[in-house]
């Protein structure tokens, strides 16, 4: 029986939901100065296995967060290196490299590298951080209910220990309440996609696998480096080795005639990880076991009204790829400085509500690709003939564009494509701000993440003024860096300039400086704060 609510408290933010996406959420606001609150149904952060790994893209922004080298040291062996490949066996013969080092390399692109930190050590290092510069994590709390109305959220929160009540007014919601959000599911939004594509088997089990292992360079056998092989026989499946040292998980892929596993005994999940590694002389003793749905689907609408979808919330996608888990993060990364923005009387409620124009189209086009990933490494059965044209992981994490919609100053003649290839950018609004080392040294991709950035050629003495009339006008503070080298790869001339928003994507540029007051135009329709 529900307790009468105490009275109602007022915060900034609400956050159901503490796991990637609500806690990168819940960091980045604060770190634009914005308190939110998270509630968690669970008493604390994941202890599943689940994920792992950081792309380049998500470690520049948790290295704005400042928390990267915690994510580092928290990988195997302090460093971001990883072995995957393809092969029939575990005892061989490997035919070729999947996403080799070599192959994902982005330095080109980016001045980070890897990071290779499983979900539950990452969901740590984030709260840690959210909690010190200021966020209320409230594990152990659910969301029971909310309404929503021109001017914020009135939400019902209960203790899931005592049942006691109380009523938090918001001025936003964000769901990152997972696969099933009720937040989502009470807003009446809908999802599209494949759905439920199958289920894989998961076995954990402790073995010694060091000479299995041997073979492999960077301390793979002794837990240094993260390794995951795709399995082809006798049935697909996937080996990868833990956080643990001496813990393995095996994955039984997706096939037609595939038996169900759900009742199996310890010494049946053994024999399954052993037929399924072509080692049948293998000791070990199985730790943990239980099949996952393999969902691939994305939510109608990011946005209703002052409520959000991020994370699993928003789009469910396969795991090959190891995108879902990055898209979580950097859902947070992205939502949050417009709705500290918002929050702060600075933006008007067109900012935030572009979080469905730039976000939904990424995450249609992850699904399809990690579907694709999931039909050539787990499900040759699934393959029906509609899967998606591969397109590189650079680009799907560099090259995508803000759609339609987006908050940025589109150019005439822009048709808007949602992908340009990174490794030759344009530097058009609505692309992300390409990485260029600068000629008094540093790169700009370590000039953004705090704030409006303006850069401008080292002829651009003009827009030094304009950057702090506008500031002046609109109380945004915009950092202004004049310097040479990046001109020509962001498409202007030394007299031009371009913004660069918190999140690293180009809001305007202009070719020179003929019309310095373009800058103030050009915040006042990103913020969607119209003159007059």
């Amino acid at each position: 029986m529900s307790q009468t609510p105490v009275s109602e408290a007022t915060v900034p933010v609400l956050i159901a939901g503490g796991g990637l996406s609500g806690l990168s959420t819940a960091l980045f606001l604060a770190l634009h100065g914005v308190r939110p609150l998270v509630v968690e149904k669970h008493p604390g952060t994941s202890v599943v296995m689940k994920a792992r790994g950081q792309y380049p893209h998500t470690m520049e922004a948790l290295r704005i967060g400042g928390v990267a080298d915690r994510i580092v040291a928290a990988s195997p062996g302090g460093t971001g290196s990883f072995y995957m490949a393809l092969a029939d066996t575990l005892a061989g013969p490997v035919l070729r490299g999947i996403m080799t080092q070599g192959e994902m390399s982005m330095s080109h692109v980016s001045p980070e590298g890897w990071g290779m930190a499983s979900q539950e050590r990452t969901e740590v290092i984030l709260a840690d951080r959210a909690r010190e510069l200021g966020a209320d994590l409230s594990f152990g709390t659910e969301l029971v209910s909310f309404v929503q109305d021109a001017d914020g959220v009135t939400a019902l929160l209960r203790d899931t220990a005592t049942g006691a009540e109380r009523e938090v007014r918001a001025g936003w919601l964000v769901a990152a309440d997972g696969r099933h959000s009720p937040v989502r599911r009470a807003l009446g939004v809908g999802t599209h996609g494949r759905g439920r594509i199958g289920e894989v088997f998961r076995v954990f089990f402790d073995a010694d696998m060091s000479g299995s292992l041997a073979h492999l360079e960077g301390g793979v056998a002794e837990g240094k480096r993260f390794a995951l092989f795709h399995l082809l026989q006798p049935v697909p499946g996937v080996f990868y080795t833990t956080d643990v040292p001496g813990r393995y998980g095996y994955i039984r892929g997706m096939t037609k005639d595939r038996p169900d596993f759900s009742g199996y005994s310890d010494e049946q999940c053994a024999e399954l990880v052993r037929t399924g590694l072509g080692m049948p002389d293998l000791e070990l003793t199985v730790t943990g076991a239980g099949g996952t749905e393999i969902v691939c689907e994305v939510a109608d609408r990011f946005s209703v009204g002052r409520v959000h979808l991020i994370g699993d919330a928003a789009k469910v996608v396969p795991a090959p790829g190891g995108l879902g888990g990055n898209t979580a993060v950097m859902d947070g990364f992205y939502l949050a400085w417009k709705l500290a923005l918002a929050a702060r009387g600075l933006a008007g409620p067109g900012l935030p509500a572009s979080h469905d124009a730039e976000r939904r189209p990424v995450a249609d086009m992850i699904a399809e690709q990690q579907f694709a990933n999931t039909v050539e490494r787990l499900g040759p059965d699934l393959d029906d003939g509609t899967a998606a044209a591969p397109i590189s992981p650079v680009t799907q994490v560099f090259g995508y564009r803000c759609a339609d919609g987006g908050a940025v100053v589109r150019e005439p003649g822009d048709e808007g494509e949602p992908l340009e290839d990174p490794t030759a950018p344009t530097g058009r609004p609505g692309s992300r701000a390409p990485y260029v080392p600068l000629d008094s040294g540093g790169s700009t991709t370590a000039l953004f993440g705090h704030g409006f950035v303006l850069l401008a050629g080292a002829d651009g003495a003009a827009w030094e003024a304009a950057a702090a009339n506008a500031s002046l006008r609109l109380g945004i503070r915009i950092s202004v860096h004049r310097a040479g080298g990046w001109e020509k790869t962001y498409g202007v001339s030394s007299s031009g300039a371009a913004l660069v928003r918190p999140d690293r994507f180009v809001a305007w540029r202009a070719a020179d400086d003929r019309d310095p007051a373009g800058l103030e135009f050009a915040l006042r329709t990103v913020l969607d704060r119209p003159a007059g």
